[in-house]
């Protein structure tokens, strides 16, 4: 069975806006026409508070337009006598013309749909009115719709939330689809989650560069955990909070091992809060293939040379055949005495025999950088959605782990239930737990039975 889409908070509020002006024109004796009103309380209902203030005022001046307009082309329509209707007809629709163009020109383009509204409620509607009086009538009417759904929108009705939970998800596999993105419904609920006062944020492979890319529709507050735990980035302030790199001293080891063996390898520098990645000629196609695709982006500086003396190595890329790659590793982890390297593998985006091979320090993990959070956080609890291998040390440290539908044997074995879906599932789970319903024990997007969480 598939799944139906909660009744939102706009549509409840839009139904209140119009019964609230049904109200008004009964309470003032139901000599109004409560559709005018109705129309611009449908009209003005918008998604966010502040933007429903920006609509309101734009709104009240398409009023003024309208008025002034529907006015006008009224007084003419007096003059025209009644057999001749369909020049009366011919007059309001070209009087349209500088009501548009007039909203074009306050550079108010919004306003333009209400403004021809009230125009043919003061020209069209049937009343013993002038047509003063008219225009009169129908600008207040639209203004109470104006007002009233403004004042919906802004009622907050008392609801019992969980600010104690630091909600962390991965992104690409989880909240984030190759082909669809971020879905419309996510970002919407996100963004009412996080106005509210929602602790959010999101762990990923990503560069902090690239994830900002994707997630400029999200009004994200918090720093985000990027480059598989290597960093923590602040995305208002654009600068790394911390950084978890490898020493100085172990980097030139192995560059210096890479170097012998004549591989080609790429160099992420964190320097003066700018992500640097350094490079020298390469040594096979898959190298050259990776970085002629990512140099395109504007988020990625590649800069040919040598790297500076004072910036700190996030991470080391290597793209090589998979026995190369067990070769170096088997020999680095010889190398490494102090225990010092963490090294993750992906083959997601190289031909069957090739993989990239990422050097990173122990302690970069996304487990990590979520305790650096949560040492910054009033929030002590945490609820983490993962869908990869790479989101595992997390979700083991969480207080209650989902796994999304499709994810990673053991992303599956790490979490405490697992998700039907991905983007829309982990937001509606996120909206179960944050505003908890006393009748809702757990969400519809759970599996029934409990995973057993791996320690």
């Amino acid at each position: 069975m598939g799944y139906f889409p909660r009744i939102g908070m706009r549509m409840i509020k839009t139904a209140v806006a119009v019964g609230i002006c049904f109200l008004i024109s009964i309470l003032t004796g139901g000599n109004g026409k409560p559709i005018f009103s109705a129309i611009a309380a449908i009209i003005c209902m918008q998604p966010y508070v502040e933007h429903s203030v920006e609509v309101a005022f734009n709104r009240t001046i398409a009023t003024g337009i309208g008025a002034v307009f529907g006015l006008l082309a009224a007084f003419l329509s007096l003059y025209i006598p009644s057999k001749y209707e369909y020049l009366q007809y011919l007059i309001i629709a070209f009087t349209i013309i500088p009501v548009l163009y007039t909203t074009v020109l306050l550079k108010k383009p919004g306003a333009s749909a209400l403004a021809g509204v009230v125009l043919l409620s003061i020209t069209l509607s049937s009343t013993d009115a002038t047509p003063l009086m008219n225009a009169v009538n129908r600008s207040v009417e639209t203004i109470v719709g104006i007002l009233v759904s403004l004042g919906v929108n802004m009622v907050h009705l008392p609801r019992r939330r969980e600010k104690d939970f630091l909600f962390v998800t991965g992104f690409d596999g989880a909240i984030y689809e190759e082909k669809t993105g971020i879905t419309p419904y996510c970002v919407f609920e996100l963004n009412q989650l996080l106005h509210d006062g929602m602790a959010f944020t999101i762990a990923t492979e990503r560069t902090p560069a690239s994830l900002m890319a994707d997630i400029g529709m999200l009004h994200m507050e918090l720093p985000f955990i990027a480059m598989d735990g290597a960093v923590l980035y602040d995305m208002k302030e654009r600068r790394y909070l911390a950084c978890q790199g490898l020493s100085k001293e172990m980097t030139v080891r192995i560059e210096m091992y890479l170097r012998e063996l004549d591989l080609h390898y790429f160099l992420n520098v964190v320097w003066q809060d700018v992500l640097l990645i350094y490079y020298h000629d390469f040594k096979n196609e898959e190298e050259k293939k990776l970085y002629q695709t990512l140099r395109l982006s504007p988020h990625r500086n590649y800069v040919y040379g040598e790297r500076p003396e004072g910036g700190i190595v996030v991470y080391i890329l290597l793209v090589l055949k998979d026995e190369m790659a067990d070769f170096v590793t088997e020999n680095l982890v010889e190398m490494d005495t102090e225990k010092e390297l963490l090294f993750l593998r992906d083959k997601s985006e190289t031909p069957e025999d090739y993989c990239h091979l990422k050097i990173y320090h122990k302690n970069a993990t996304k487990e990590y950088m979520m305790h650096r959070l949560l040492e910054m956080m009033p929030q002590k609890r945490t609820v983490v959605f993962g869908s990869n291998k790479n989101d595992v040390s997390m979700m083991k440290a969480a207080d209650l782990a989902f796994a999304t539908a499709g994810a990673d044997e053991e992303a599956l074995e790490a979490a405490d239930y697992q998700l039907r879906g991905a983007g829309d599932s982990i937001v509606r789970t996120i909206f179960h737990l944050y505003e908890p319903l006393p009748w809702l024990s757990l969400p519809k997007e759970l599996r029934a039975e409990k995973k057993k969480k791996v320690d």
